[in-house]
């Protein structure tokens, strides 16, 4: 049997207004997936960027370590605005693993729109963790526009995976949800590697702002389009098989289409 992973993506519907809202709904999407085929080790679910809107940064990192307790896998913890010991904001977040320890930390290194206006300082990212044995790579929304913060995670990456709000002054999503599948399927064609979005659905946001659900899978070892999937549920699970991925990279290295 080949060898898989899978990965909890969101599309759900969250509140900006309250973060303990938010995580509420992200549970309930979680709970309606139900349970992955992989063992807990090989199982990570991703939560949308700044589902957290509070600055208060223990009772964000409880909410993940628990979330992660709670479902048995892996936890890319979406993000929050934490303000730092020298007095700036980054827009940063945890990975958690299945038992709640928590493996690492990451930080958006492009802020966007309102939170670049605000003062949020670019972080450390995109950042690379052992997921079993497999190389997962971990970046925060805008970041994925970026190719070249992707050359420094090196060969082998398996996964690429996006926290991710979506933030447009279109109400119409169909715009920002075609942008975001040309950028995924480019980054997972560059790295050889899956690319995993976990979004905000479609809803106002903030006035004048929607979110436009842009959630799903780039899949590089696709013999034909399309080359993205749309995340079909408020949470769901993609299994992803390690064979298509390898047997892509060596027949891409034979003919010298894979350039690291």
């Amino acid at each position: 049997m080949d060898e898989t992973f899978s990965v909890l993506s969101f599309v759900a519907e969250l509140d900006p207004r309250s973060s303990r809202s938010s995580l509420e709904r992200l549970d309930a999407a979680a709970a309606t997936a139900g349970p992955a085929a992989d063992p807990p080790e090989r199982r990570v679910a991703v939560l949308p960027e700044r589902f957290w809107r509070d600055d208060d940064e223990q009772a964000y990192r409880a909410a993940v370590v628990a979330f992660a307790r709670r479902h048995a896998c892996w936890i890319i913890g979406g993000s929050l605005h934490a303000e730092r010991p020298d007095g700036t904001v980054r827009n940063t977040g945890l990975v958690v693993a299945p038992d709640g320890a928590i493996a690492g930390s990451y930080a958006k290194r492009h802020p966007f729109a309102a939170e670049a206006l605000a003062g949020v300082v670019p972080g450390e990212g995109p950042v690379a963790f052992d997921l079993a044995g497999l190389k997962v790579v971990v970046c925060i929304c805008a970041d994925l526009f970026d190719p070249s913060l992707f050359g420094a995670c090196g060969e082998g990456c398996a996964a690429i995976l996006v926290a991710a709000a979506s933030t447009s002054r279109k109400p119409d999503p169909s715009y920002a949800r075609a942008l975001w599948t040309h950028v995924a399927v480019a980054r997972s064609w560059e790295r050889n590697a899956y690319v995993v979005i976990s979004d905000w659905a479609h809803a106002p946001h903030m006035p004048g702002i929607h979110t436009s659900g842009v959630s799903g899978l780039a899949d590089p070892s696709r013999l034909a389009p399309p080359f993205f999937d749309a995340t079909k549920a408020p949470g769901f699970w993609f299994r992803l098989p390690l064979g298509p991925l390898r047997a892509t990279e060596r027949d891409r290295v034979a003919r010298n289409f894979l350039w690291r």
